[in-house]
């Protein structure tokens, strides 16, 4: 569980960043500002990653659904709804992580510049604009939100036989396995190892042994 700290602590933490001298305050602004931009840089290479892929899933469910030949048809739309469900949901969460740390150094900026150059990337223009991150944030939840109703239409209406009782319905394994999967690493996703959690950590460092001839 992590500590909460003041502006105050957080400053004393860099050496005393308001008392050090203008060339080191430049330094530590320098690579706030840095790892701000690198952020960002992330965020929309992530967000055209996961673009493409979700391009890609949708080609293969339309392709695959126009498909007369194909064996085992509804199956395989299965497989392409889980996919894009994983996806999506991947990308709408990878989104809101990479806004964290984005504001994570927006915040650090803000602060650090008020000790270095003044009030000047914290000064906006206008008072309301366009968020193209909670934009891009949104459409990521609609995609989610669209395989998420593909994913229930294909479980519930395409493999239900509503005019048979519950204890006639039959296990389809090629159905019952992927929704586990699936099931599975949301639940990972949102408790388990792809929640960031700030606590504790041991460090530990390696030395190479290297041998000279």
């Amino acid at each position: 569980m992590s500590d909460k700290i003041t502006e105050d602590d957080f400053l004393k933490d860099l050496k005393d960043y308001k008392n050090l001298k203008r060339t080191r305050k430049k330094e530590i602004f320098d690579l706030a500002w840095q790892a701000k931009n690198f952020e960002i840089e992330l965020y929309w290479k992530r967000a055209g990653y996961f673009w493409a892929f979700q391009a890609l899933v949708l080609a293969g469910l339309i392709a695959i659904a126009s498909s007369k030949d194909l064996i085992e048809q509804n199956l395989f739309l299965h497989y392409t709804i889980c996919l894009g469900l994983i996806t999506s949901l991947g990308w709408y969460l990878t989104n809101k992580g990479s806004k964290v740390w984005q504001r994570h150094w927006e915040s650090i900026v803000d602060v650090l510049e008020d000790y270095y150059i003044g009030k000047l990337y914290k000064t906006n223009t206008t008072k309301i604009t366009f968020s193209v991150s909670k934009i891009n944030e949104l459409i990521s939840l609609f995609f989610t939100v669209l395989w998420t109703y593909l994913f229930l239409k294909s479980n519930l209406y395409d493999n239900i036989d509503y005019s048979l009782k519950l204890n006639q319905l039959t296990l389809d394994w090629g159905i019952f396995l992927p929704d586990a999967i699936v099931l599975y690493i949301i639940w990972q996703m949102y408790y388990g190892k792809g929640r960031g959690r700030f606590k504790e950590r041991d460090i530990q460092f390696y030395r190479r042994n290297i041998k000279v001839n």
